[in-house]
């Protein structure tokens, strides 16, 4: 992995935390991006634990901060005021489930279970497909 990566893996890490600690006056729109953000750098983050290019517990722990930011997300989202609370309840729950497979790969890194970070891995992209059509679906006008 090349030096630019780890200095961007190391600033998604860096950052997720502090977003997260930003978020009590955001949107849904923007806990739904930081969400798939997040998502996309615990991806990333168990590639390259998976690729041997990221040691154990550089790996852990940015998993760990990626769920924790995923956690304050969701908390977000479902504390947010909307028009139409099931499309809210749905995003909610996307952004769970990743903050759910983000545990799961942190547990399976600090095991060395490179078939379980894989696994966890399927989940966090199933679950950004589902947090990116719940956000459509929030998004869109009401037919």
């Amino acid at each position: 992995m090349s030096s630019i990566a780890w200095r961007s893996l190391a600033l998604l890490q860096v950052l997720a935390p502090m977003l997260a600690s930003c978020s009590s006056s955001e949107t849904i729109d923007q806990q739904s991006k930081l969400a798939a953000s997040s998502a996309q750098a615990a991806v990333l983050v168990s590639d390259a634990w998976l690729s041997g290019a990221a040691p154990t517990h550089y790996a852990s722990s940015a998993l760990q901060s990626f769920a924790g930011t995923l956690d304050e997300a969701g908390r977000q989202v479902e504390s947010a005021s909307a028009s139409d609370p099931a499309k809210r309840d749905a995003l909610a729950a996307a952004v769970s489930r990743l903050s759910n497979a983000a545990k799961r790969a942190k547990g399976a890194v600090e095991a060395a279970q490179h078939a379980q970070v894989g696994q966890a891995q399927q989940e966090l992209r199933a679950a950004q497909g589902d947090l990116a059509t719940a956000y459509r679906n929030y998004v869109s006008p009401e037919r």
